[in-house]
């Protein structure tokens, strides 16, 4: 069996990254793709959770730590879609100074090949910053809090169309995670009303 990167290395590659849920916005997607029985692997912070030979994707969770090089490991696959849930320095993630942290997201978003994507939370300053500089052939999917209602203490998602969905919505900042999710899937074939059937079941682990 060869390295993770050589099994993956003909996928269409996403790295999921951020300082906060990086892991809870992929999870959104890989419940959606698995509702309607799309086939992936899964890497998460270097291990291979699952892994199909006939997968033609691949979705990858990155820790933003650096490597003994100084390099971070969201840095190291080579993405076609990189997604950004946050940006926020912190004294102990490895880093000398926040100018250095805030370079390895720029590299990445860099690094981001033609007709490649970079997905990032509107509401976040810095990414907003970084993914506002024009690349040659990238196109850019920002993402918001998905709308939503309270009704007799259960939340529901409200679509485009006002349609209520019953979510799981442990706080607000899910919210931006399932509006991220969905303009996410809709650039890799899974249509608003396929998200809508699937997200009702998600349970977060």
């Amino acid at each position: 069996m060869g390295s993770i990167k050589e099994l993956i290395t003909n996928k269409q590659r996403i790295v999921f990254t951020g300082c906060h849920s990086s892991r809870k916005f992929a999870a959104i997607v890989a419940h959606v793709l698995r509702y309607h029985h799309k086939k992936f692997d899964l890497v998460d912070s270097g291990d291979l959770i699952n892994h199909s030979g006939s997968a033609p994707l691949a979705l990858i969770i990155c820790s933003e730590k650096p490597n003994a090089e100084g390099t971070a490991e969201f840095r190291t696959y080579d993405h076609h879609i990189g997604v950004i849930t946050e940006i926020e320095f912190q004294p102990d993630n490895g880093y000398s100074d926040e100018d250095e942290y805030i370079r390895q997201y720029d590299l990445f978003a860099d690094t981001t090949p033609k007709a490649g994507l970079l997905a990032y939370c509107e509401s976040d300053q810095v990414a907003s910053v970084l993914c506002n500089k024009e690349r040659a052939d990238v196109a850019y999917i920002p993402y918001k809090a998905h709308s939503s209602i309270e009704l007799n203490g259960e939340k529901y998602l409200v679509t485009s169309h006002k349609d209520k969905v019953k979510a799981e919505v442990k706080d607000q900042d899910d919210l931006k995670w399932f509006g991220g999710a969905k303009e996410l899937l809709k650039k890799i074939g899974i249509t608003s009303d396929q998200f809508y059937q699937a997200i009702s079941s998600y349970q977060s682990a």
